[in-house]
């Protein structure tokens, strides 16, 4: 029985270990993906929109499991903005697409992932939403210890100057929106 204990212990712990590795490796992608944009085409603005499709397509292809079957919606308008700030973007829709895959899924064998950009006269919106199981009772985005949505916040309020909201409903929604003053670089 010790054994057996110890062994499923390891296990677990390689699980999240594996876990933890692909988050990062999928952190990772996302700055290329940017820089991959950016070198392309030599400039020092990039479409967002561009970016977060791939965003999405490299995410799922290295995060889910085979089994799992997954539909992705994706509708977008144009949004550009400085190469600092469209890292900073990139980076905040890959943390929400990978703990869409990770957290909303569980007990499910498909679901729905889908990703809004729309603008609006002061700001660009990206809303990042899934039709899985929701957010746990009493959730709060404030108090929650989450590396990923700390690094949310971090990037969406510091360096976009924007707001960030998590909401449960049919599935989850995150919504970010970023003034279009972040258009100035």
């Amino acid at each position: 029985i010790g054994c057996a204990y110890l062994l499923g212990k390891e296990l677990m712990h390689n699980r999240y270990a594996q876990a933890a590795l692909r988050e990062s490796v999928n952190r990772i992608l996302s700055i290329s993906v940017v820089h991959e944009f950016l070198s392309q085409q030599d400039a020092e603005v990039i479409d967002v929109v561009e970016v977060a499709r791939n965003i999405l397509d490299l995410v799922i292809e290295n995060m889910l499991e085979p089994d799992f079957n997954i539909q992705t919606v994706f509708n977008g308008q144009k949004m550009v903005l400085p190469s600092d700030k469209a890292i900073s973007l990139a980076l905040a829709i890959n943390e929400l697409i990978q703990n869409s895959i990770e957290h909303g899924f569980v007990g499910r064998s498909e679901g729905v992932i889908g990703v809004d950009i729309s603008s609006s006269k002061d700001a660009f919106q990206v809303d990042i939403w899934d039709n899985g199981i929701g957010l746990p009772a009493g959730f709060d985005q404030q108090e929650t210890n989450s590396l990923g949505l700390q690094i949310i916040r971090t990037l969406v309020e510091n360096d976009l100057g924007g707001s960030f909201r998590l909401v449960s409903k049919n599935g989850t929604k995150a919504s970010i929106v970023v003034p279009r003053s972040a258009e100035g670089g």
